[in-house]
């Protein structure tokens, strides 16, 4: 593909584009009608695939090289790229690029088709080994902010030098330092007396942290006015380094990070937690989407069977309960709480990926085992209450609720759920990841080593559809067993139209809602690389400013 353009302007090229996303609708269909034609010698059939093939063989650079432009990019403050994992990971992709664009010739004949798919196969084991390392750079990243190490962690979110004693008060005060110009807003004066800015009158603060001047105003010429911008430049960091005319939480909308509240002390570490967190959850549902299109493919040609299905979501969920039950008394050595199952309608379906769903409520349902065994040790085995588990069914989504009694979660910490960069524990090793892709490996290749052979093949198909290799047969364990489980877990849901909320109650106990869309036209819920680094369209009243913070 790319040996009569130099490979920079290659990657340029791909990285530029926009990706084509598809519904679950298309990935249905599409799969359907490739099965239909598996094991035909038409020339239906090798259109089909050519086709498919033809699309993956344009589509998957374009989504490998937004995914390596975004780790160089990223938005989040954090100097990712002094965090050995994350070098790694882009190296890795590199190397899956250069393996499509330059190794692997367009299938346009059975030959270069067949050379095409044992490149995806190549793919697909590699991204286990790129899910480990993300998340093994997950917790170095996080190992490195909680140590505030300077390599890592930007000068402004390190802790600040103190200031003398009436020093620069007024210029420390929250609404003085980075003012929100689009409204007056009070401040502490040198005089010590309370006054209102003039949003029409006071200018930005300049990148390089100075006071703020009324325009046409002239400089300080004081000695103490003077002492008091030269000591300002050198106390007040200077965020817009970082972020200028960016979205920097979910709870501030403006183009450019201009509120004070969110640059002083913990307001300035909140700010760059949802950034981080932004970031990430862009890079997991990029990796998400890159990897279905991979193993959709393979799974179809190798094995028989796609992995957008119609699907019974109540028989998901009772392998999922009767896993996550299993862990749980691996772990602890003695009985797990019962997990009681209700569903008013236990025959609906709905059309999923259905190992998608199996983590999702595989992880709900650990997480409230866990809570709950460690809430009420003191009780015995015999003593805990049971976890419930309720699917619903509306004209909109399949719907359900995992309720524990594990003691809840504090208020301050409910938004600490969400964190990427909530553990340092490290991950259980790369053989822990080779022992659980081979057990996969194993189960895939026994479906296919004698197709002929039914009984053989349903007894390790139904095998691995109701342990752990359920997960393993496609997505593989690292994607969800050691990277971060419910920020993952939300993004698989939303993914697809969903979305998963928790409702917490101290002293009681957590629900975990999980929606699943009912509309086979959602679509990947996933940005472009352009739309994750640009801004959100400014606000009228603050175009102009947001202008000039970017100058």
């Amino acid at each position: 593909m790319g040996s009569q353009v130099p490979r920079e302007l290659l990657f340029r090229s791909f990285a530029s584009k926009d990706m084509t996303k598809l519904t679950l609708s298309q990935y249905y269909t599409a799969g359907r009608h490739l099965l239909k034609h598996r094991n035909s010698d038409s020339k239906a059939g090798a259109s089909a695939f050519r086709l498919t093939a033809g699309f993956l063989y344009r589509e998957l650079p374009v989504r490998i090289s937004q995914t390596i432009s975004g780790l160089k990019q990223s938005p989040s403050p954090y100097k990712l790229r002094e965090v050995s994992q994350f070098k790694t990971l882009m190296t890795d992709y590199a190397e899956d690029f250069s393996l499509l664009v330059d190794q692997t010739p367009e299938p346009k004949a059975p030959e270069s088709n067949e050379q095409f798919v044992d490149t995806l196969r190549k793919l697909k084991r590699k991204y286990r080994f790129n899910m480990w390392t993300l998340a093994e750079g997950l917790r170095s990243l996080s190992a490195a902010v909680n140590a505030k190490d300077p390599a890592v962690v930007p000068s402004f979110l390190l802790p600040m030098p103190k200031p003398h004693k009436g020093e620069l008060q007024h210029y420390l005060s929250s609404t003085l330092a980075y003012p929100d110009l689009s409204a007056p807003m009070a401040y502490l004066a040198p005089s010590g007396e309370m006054e209102m800015t003039d949003p029409a009158k006071w200018s930005t603060l300049s990148v390089g942290g100075a006071v703020p001047l009324r325009p046409n105003s002239d400089p300080p010429s004081s000695t103490a006015a003077a002492a008091a911008a030269a000591a300002a430049a050198t106390h007040l960091a200077a965020p817009q380094q970082w972020s200028p005319n960016r979205v920097c939480s979910e709870f501030c909308d403006e183009a450019s990070c201009r509120n004070p509240r969110l640059w002083i002390t913990d307001g300035t570490r909140r700010c760059a937690e949802n950034q981080t967190r932004r970031f990430f959850d862009w890079l997991y549902s990029m990796n998400l989407g890159t990897q279905l299109l991979i193993e959709d493919h393979v799974a179809i040609h190798d094995f028989g069977h796609n992995l957008v299905q119609i699907i019974q979501p109540l028989q998901i969920a009772n392998r999922a309960a009767r896993d996550a039950r299993a862990i749980c008394e691996q772990h602890y050595g003695f009985s797990a709480p019962l997990v009681k199952i209700i569903a008013p309608l236990p025959a609906v379906t709905t059309t999923y990926v259905p190992h998608y769903l199996y983590s999702m409520l595989f992880q709900l349902l650990k997480n409230a085992l866990r809570a709950t065994v460690e809430n009420h040790k003191h009780r015995g085995p015999l003593g805990f209450p049971v976890v419930k588990l309720v699917m619903s069914s509306g004209e909109e989504d399949v719907a359900f609720k995992v309720s524990d009694e594990g003691g809840g979660i504090p208020l301050s910490q409910v938004d600490a759920i969400w964190s990427y960069l909530g553990t340092t524990a490290p991950v259980g090793g790369s053989s822990s990841i080779n022992n659980s892709s081979d057990v996969a490996e194993d189960a895939s290749e026994a479906m296919s080593a004698n197709p002929s052979d039914s009984a053989k093949r349903k007894a390790v198909k139904d095998s691995a559809l109701s342990s752990i290799t359920f997960m393993n047969r496609t997505a593989g364990m690292p994607l969800f067993g050691v990277c971060e489980g419910l920020p993952m877990t939300r993004q698989i849901a939303r993914y697809f139209g969903g979305d998963l909320d928790l409702v917490s109650m101290e002293g009681v106990g957590t629900d975990a809602y999980l929606h699943l869309s009912r509309s086979r036209n959602a679509v990947e819920h996933t940005n472009d690389l352009r739309t994750m680094l640009e801004p959100s369209a400014p606000s009228v009243h603050n175009e102009s400013a947001a202008k000039g913070a970017a100058t």
